[in-house]
């Protein structure tokens, strides 16, 4: 059966589920009760990406997320460098999509059995994110679990921030805005389940050399300690590589724009895009009737067309579950474009204009006919 088609659903995560039980979950919810005016009242946002409040003068956003069964994969080879740095991205990059500055982290590890040595190395992954995404870490939780986990297991929650009545909502986009897409570093922290489907498929090692060249004009691969001398990289140091913080370059951009010495107005900045599990449908979630047209997609990093084709999975499924080597899309005016392009390109290289915004429907497309969505 090695010639079957694998997918999402069949590996054991199925996105459409997925999202009838959170709509279920947040049917369920009572209403605040605070009342709008006082601090802690929500601020409905559209797109999902972060939990809005008010505060004052301010706004105060969160997001809480972990690293998925990409740690399975951690835990196999005993290496956590790279997963705390995984927890915090995933959660501050959310936060970037409203336009608000992350600030503070705090993190949950669960374990069957306390480490000192595996606490060491998940600190000073954690400490390491922080420096990347310029946050304090305030805080976390240890909890021994036994009977509960069967291995260790990492979440967090991220605190930001921006000035009341500036969130960056998508609300004003409009036909003809443009698409800037950031290359990602990899696979980042999502579809692992898939990942690891293919991998027993396969029967590869983590281990040894990966079987492809994982060169990609965007990224570098973070070496494991003690594999550095290795002619390549090896599979799992592959599959391992870090999720992408993007607070540098966005924040600075943000605080310019806004302060009117960025390359372009801040209301020129009409969205931002987290491309996380979903892949290219999380667009959907920005705007309930515009369309998004990506003409000119991103390189696609080795590891998802080797993916693709040890587990047979068609192109549309992998752009559903993976990013496909886009992990942040910014949607700006067709006048900004040019100077904002060039502007996150001289911070970020591989950054570029990818597609256009639409008002042929509520729907993304793509270069490749093959890779449509209509729903989230």
């Amino acid at each position: 059966m090695k010639d079957t088609p694998l997918d999402y659903a069949s590996s054991g995560v199925d996105i459409d589920a997925e999202g009838a039980a959170v709509a279920s979950l947040i049917g369920a919810l009572s209403p605040s009760t605070r009342k709008p005016g006082e601090y802690g009242a929500p601020v409905p946002l559209p797109g999902g990406f972060g939990g809005i409040i008010e505060f004052g003068d301010s706004c105060l956003a969160l997001a809480a997320d972990g690293v998925g069964s990409k740690l399975m994969l951690a835990n196999q080879l005993g290496r956590y460098e790279g997963v705390g740095i995984d927890c915090v991205a995933m959660n501050v990059n959310d936060l970037l999509c409203v336009g608000a500055e992350p600030l503070a982290f705090v993190d949950y590890v669960a374990v069957v059995k306390t480490d000192p040595e595996t606490h060491a190395i998940l600190g000073a992954s954690l400490a390491e994110a922080c420096r990347r995404a310029r946050i304090t870490l305030a805080g976390g939780e240890t909890a021994t679990l036994p009977g509960i986990v069967t291995e260790l297991d990492m979440s967090g929650t991220a605190l930001g921030w921006f000035p009341k009545g500036e969130a960056i909502t998508g609300e004003n986009l409009e036909a003809g805005d443009l698409l800037i897409g950031l290359p990602s570093s990899g696979i980042h922290s999502n579809g692992y389940t898939l990942v690891r489907a293919i991998l027993e498929r396969t029967e590869s090692s983590l281990t040894e050399a990966a079987p492809f060249n994982p060169t990609h004009v965007s990224r570098e691969i973070e070496r494991f300690e003690g594999n550095n001398n290795n002619s390549r990289e090896s599979l799992g140091e592959v599959l391992l590589n870090p999720t992408r913080i993007y607070v540098d370059p966005l924040i600075d951009l943000i605080k310019q724009c806004r302060d009117g010495d960025g390359p372009c107005n801040i209301s020129e900045i009409k969205a931002m895009a987290h491309i996380t599990g979903g892949g290219l449908s999380n667009l959907l979630r920005l705007h309930n009737s515009l369309g998004w047209h990506i003409e000119n997609p991103l390189p696609i990093p080795p590891e998802f067309t080797w993916l693709a084709e040890q587990g047979s999975v068609d192109i549309r499924e992998m752009h559903r579950t993976f990013n496909m080597g886009l992990g942040m899309v910014l949607t700006v005016s067709k006048s900004a474009a040019q100077s904002v392009e060039s502007w996150i390109s001289e911070r970020l290289p591989g950054s570029q204009i990818i597609g256009v915004v639409n008002d042929e429907g509520n729907r993304v497309t793509h270069v490749n006919s093959e890779v449509v969505f209509e729903h989230y």
